[in-house]
């Protein structure tokens, strides 16, 4: 369950009093909740294209710097993806995908990028570091960066609880930088009572003034008729003020209710939206992987390297620290391990397994993927308890071509022991299929070789 409270941060922010207030709110908050992390927004003006003011906590106080820090001196990947990226495409024809890089829901800021970024990170010595950006629409307003001295502090799952924190920030922010005018506040209590006490100390003079022209002349009956209809017309403006007083009561009750209403529907269009942008994310890193390997397939290539490259590559891309490539031997009946990652060699080399035991040769018998996200998923099969794992969960794929089974690939142990998710699944079989393709074009050329 995500330790931030949607609600409670949507009323902090909208309760502040000026822009100042809300960045303080904001960014304690986050350092609240995680108290390994250390923030500061950074505020973005268009006309200068240049990051022009850093806010900042020093011992739970707010602390502004003024900078004019062009954006031209920021690292060049950070600046197509936040400030520049319609850069890429024909303003007249802008296309959905520039749209959605323009609402990239982060960066990761790698080591090497430390010197660039010196000026905008909280704390100097940190491992891990990532920037968001602040927007009204397609307008940037700030950038938020995160700074932790723990290493891979912002996974994947860090980063889908923090999105819809930002999202409720940049709302609150961008009403606060794009208010122009406010209706008169409603009274304060001590405003009504010092007008009720002034109409009650005015009745009281003219009850005094009536009572002294009653013992006078008759001549002052007229002037006391004058004060009587004095007294019925206040009596009736009280009357027609109490009851609009109660009817702007009703109305700001029930555009309260309102507000809330539209605050959690904004707040859930947001999250669905950072869930849609995630999903995206993934699907280009993806397809992106497809490319190279396609573009190494349609070369010439050796078994051997190629499958060392591919595994190789499936980790590095995925975020994947154990991988596993096992071929069928002559007899098609054992399994062994071709390529590896995360393995020890001498372990790997001694590794056989039958068609039918163990997990990767039920997946081999079966012909069938096997994805368990918990424990409680696997049900026909279970890890052998012969090594180590940073979580119960891991993805096993049969490499089959022409109905053909090559062999099998296995992953655990994704970075920062998170569960494997579907689009890890899809990617896994893709990357098997790809790899039975290679396998079987290679098989064929080596028994056409050996007949010629």
């Amino acid at each position: 369950m995500s330790k931030f409270d949607l609600r409670d941060i949507s009323q902090r922010l909208s309760a502040s009093r000026d822009t100042e207030a809300l960045v303080n709110e904001f960014l304690g908050y986050l350092e609240t909740v995680r108290p390994d992390w250390n923030a500061s927004l950074a505020f973005y003006e268009v006309s200068q294209d240049a990051l022009v003011s850093l806010y900042q906590r020093t011992s739970r106080r707010l602390s502004r710097k003024d900078l004019k820090l062009p954006v031209d001196q920021l690292p060049a990947r950070l600046v197509r993806k936040f400030f520049h990226p319609s850069s890429f495409f024909q303003m007249g024809n802008r296309t959905l995908l520039s749209n959605l890089l323009q609402t990239s829901p982060h960066y990761e800021v790698p080591q090497v990028e430390a010197q660039a970024m010196r000026a905008l990170v909280p704390i100097s010595q940190w491992q891990s570091c990532v920037c968001l950006p602040l927007a009204d629409q397609e307008d940037l307003l700030a950038m938020l960066v995160l700074a932790s001295e723990h290493p891979n502090a912002f996974g994947s799952r860090v980063i889908g609880e923090i999105l819809p924190i930002r999202a409720v920030a940049s709302l609150a922010l961008a009403q606060h930088l794009h208010r122009s005018g406010r209706v008169r506040p409603e009274p304060s209590p001590e405003e009504t009572s010092a007008a009720a006490a002034g109409f009650q100390a005015r009745l009281q003079r003219i009850d005094e003034q009536a009572a002294q022209a009653a013992h006078s002349v008759p001549a002052e009956a007229e002037r006391l008729d004058q004060l009587a209809k004095e007294l019925e017309m206040l009596d009736h403006s009280k009357n027609h003020y109490k009851k609009e007083l109660e009817s702007v009561k009703g109305k700001m009750l029930a555009l309260e209710e309102q507000t809330v209403a539209a605050t959690q529907h904004l707040t859930d269009a947001y999250e669905k939206l950072d869930l849609t942008s995630g999903r995206l994310y993934a699907m280009q890193r993806t397809v992106g992987f497809m490319k190279e390997v396609c573009q190494v397939l349609s070369q010439e290539h050796d078994r051997q390297k190629f499958a060392r490259t591919l595994v190789s590559w499936f980790c590095e891309h995925f975020g994947v620290e154990r991988c596993s490539l096992m071929l069928l031997d002559e007899s098609r009946e054992t399994l062994t391990i071709a390529a590896q990652r995360g393995i020890d060699p001498e372990v790997a080399s001694k590794v056989k397994v039958r068609t039918g035991q163990g997990i990767a040769g039920w997946v081999a018998h079966n012909r069938k993927p096997l994805y368990v996200r918990v424990r409680a998923d696997a049900k026909d099969v279970a890890h052998t308890g012969q090594d180590a794992y940073n979580s119960d969960s891991f993805i096993c794929v049969p490499l089959i071509y022409n109905n053909r089974l090559c062999g099998v690939m296995n992953l655990s142990n994704k970075k920062n022991g998170e569960p494997f998710e579907d689009y890890d699944l899809d990617r896994a079989q893709i990357a098997g299929s790809l790899m039975a393709v290679a396998l079987a074009d290679l098989d064929k050329a080596r028994r056409a070789a050996a007949w010629s």
